[in-house]
């Protein structure tokens, strides 16, 4: 037997979504999303001791200030409604490669952070729309 049927999760999840509560937790993300990686892209822009040195051991330092600009500019559109779609593909297209500089360059050393911001800007922005 099983805990809850298909039928059962189609109920709650339409209960849910008739109070709004999808689209709350869609914002609650995207703004969680905006929150942390808008920090980290204002770090890169202004050039903090901590991303200058981790730019320049990973040897990008010319990156760090594009990188920053790109990571912003995806906040700023995640959190508008009518570019979210875009600023979410943009922030999961960085995302994506900073798992990729994690995993070959840093050892594997906190490769799950780039790998939920990302989860959080796709998951907030399709839950918003709903």
């Amino acid at each position: 037997m099983e805990l809850l049927e298909n039928n059962t999760l189609t109920q709650i999840f339409g209960l849910l979504l008739s109070f709004g509560l999808v689209q709350i937790i869609g914002w609650v993300l995207s703004v969680i999303t905006g929150i942390f990686l808008g920090k980290g892209a204002i770090d890169k822009i202004v050039g903090t001791q901590e991303m200058v040195g981790n730019f320049a051991f990973m040897k990008l330092e010319k990156y760090r200030l594009l990188t920053g600009l790109g990571e912003l500019l995806g906040v700023v559109l995640l959190l508008i409604p009518a570019t979210s779609l875009f600023g979410a593909i943009l922030i999961v297209s960085f995302m994506s490669a900073a798992t990729v500089i994690h995993l070959s360059l840093m050892g594997g050393n906190k490769t799950y952070v780039p790998i939920l911001v990302g989860i959080f800007a796709l998951v907030g922005h399709f839950l918003r729309v709903m």
